[in-house]
């Protein structure tokens, strides 16, 4: 009787613990949706930083028209965001209030990409996934970016969940907030297609018996971007340049592709590799990664999981964390043409952190165990590195403030290459003026009238050939003072010069 009596006990405790699995589960997940929170809220006061000014610009004491014509005339983006910008870009912390809702948006994805892996990749691998998520210093800084690249990847996220919701059950709930969902995808960020078309040709491939509701939401979609499509049409020749452009940055090449993704999912979108999270977090990740594999293919029972099943809708997973990286070379196969950008990876990175969720929890349930906690602590590295302040956004608030409060009136500042980011924060009027038109008779007429000149610029290598007075001028100026404040992709440095 006592064997028996043992055996029942044990029962009682593991029916115990599979009680308390859930509420476990959740707590987890609300204590990453707080450390998201809290990681995003250490950038959402940094200085508003490149593309952010233009979005910021464009909403700040608009009216909703002035906005729509903006974005119309000006932008290659759909104007969701810039909608959500203008709601939120309100009062005193302006500047600041208009990342809310990328914040929102960003925190969001970690219970989605954990409700999107518990449907898939199961439990385990969509907790490390949701961990993933909220640590990645990639998806730290652009939930606390006014751009709407946090905003879309959570609208695809909620679609797919939606979509396979809407498929396992049929219910018209399902499939309002799936074609919602693909909608504000869209209407955010063009990129959005790379994940909406996809899984919508899957889904039409393997559930052909739901082809009506399917057809229905896509046409909905449709429907409701139908009106932007003469602006879409009128921004598409008003960008015709960017691919060229971004060309020269970021040519399509195999080491800047793989450069490239591997920033999206441990990296930052304006660091090297080598800075955040650093050469070695990433060779450890990568030999981490490697290890399991091998165990996975040669490791047998003892290693691996005997009931190891692959993902459900694997192959859903698979193509849309491929679709992004797969339609960007395709693109760059056109010559003097490149879409290869961290940020326009982003739409396809959750589905790549569930199926990396699903092989570090595919080993026995000890091995899981440290192999995740160990990745997610290398990962972790790189985030604490992201939120020091030297590794913040360029400080152009402090530079502005050292200008106001050195500078008489009157006195010109000079910023090379563009004054937007320093004149946003400048809190006393002054001329302002770029490098490329404050010539020699402008540092003569302001030597006339006694007045110092201010120089802002990018701490960057070779800078000093660009931020000297003319020839002429430099026997009426010497410089007397200069400050630098840090920040990323480059600290930001004002020179003071004064007349002799």
């Amino acid at each position: 009787m006592r064997p028996s009596f043992t055996r029942s006990g044990q029962d009682l405790r593991r029916s115990a613990a599979s009680r308390r699995l859930p509420e476990l589960t959740l707590l987890a997940i609300g204590v990453l949706t707080l450390i998201a929170l809290g990681l995003r809220l250490t950038g959402i006061g940094d200085s508003l930083f490149g593309d952010e000014l233009f979005l910021y610009k464009a909403v700040h004491d608009r009216s909703l028209h002035d906005v729509y014509v903006t974005v119309r005339e000006t932008e290659k983006t759909p104007p969701l965001g810039f909608v959500l910008g203008w709601l939120t870009a309100r009062g005193g912390h302006a500047d600041e209030l208009v990342r809310v809702p990328s914040l929102l948006a960003s925190v969001a994805a970690v219970p989605l990409v954990f409700a999107l892996g518990a449907r898939t990749v199961g439990r385990g691998a969509a907790l490390v996934a949701a961990a993933w998520l909220a640590l990645s210093p990639f998806q730290v800084f652009y939930g606390s970016e006014t751009r709407v690249y946090a905003q879309v990847t959570t609208f695809v996220l909620l679609s797919t969940l939606a979509l396979l919701l809407a498929l396992e059950d049929g219910r018209r709930r399902w499939w309002v907030l799936y074609a919602a969902a693909a909608a504000a995808a869209v209407y955010s960020h063009y990129i959005a297609v790379m994940i909406l078309a996809p899984q919508a040709a899957w889904a039409l491939w393997t559930h052909r018996e739901r082809w009506r509701e399917q057809l229905a939401a896509g046409a909905a979609v449709a429907l409701v971007f139908l009106p932007w499509v003469p602006s879409f049409l009128e921004q598409a020749r008003n960008s015709a340049d960017e691919a060229r452009r971004i060309d020269l940055m970021s040519p399509l090449t195999a080491s800047n592709l793989a450069d490239t993704w591997t920033k999206s999912i441990v990296g930052h979108p304006y660091d090297s590799l080598r800075d955040q999270p650093g050469r070695w977090v990433v060779v450890v990740l990568g030999v981490g990664l490697a290890v399991v594999v091998l165990a996975l293919v040669a490791g047998g029972s003892r290693i691996r999981r005997p009931e190891l099943r692959r993902p459900r809708h694997g192959e859903l997973l698979l193509a849309l964390a491929l679709a992004a990286p797969v339609f960007i070379v395709l693109y760059g196969l056109r010559p003097d043409k490149s879409f290869l950008l961290a940020r326009n990876l982003s739409v396809s990175v959750p589905y790549a952190v569930l199926l990396l969720g699903w092989l570090l929890t595919a080993l026995r349930p000890r091995v899981t165990v440290l192999v995740s906690l160990a990745a997610l602590a290398a990962l972790a590295v790189g985030t604490v590195r992201t939120v020091a302040p030297e590794r913040q956004r360029t400080d152009s608030r402090s530079a502005a403030r050292w200008i106001d409060a050195h500078a008489p009136a009157g006195a010109p500042l000079v910023d090379f290459p563009s004054p937007l980011a320093i004149q946003l924060y400048l809190r006393k009027p002054r001329p302002v003026s770029t490098t490329g038109k404050f010539g020699a008779a402008q540092w003569a007429a302001a030597a006339r009238r006694r007045l110092p000149v201010f120089l802002s610029y990018p701490k960057v290598p070779h800078i000093e050939l660009f931020i000297v007075p003319p020839a002429a001028e430099a026997a009426r100026y010497r410089l007397v003072a200069e400050r630098v404040w840090p920040g990323v992709p480059a600290p930001v440095g004002v020179r003071e010069y004064a007349p002799r």
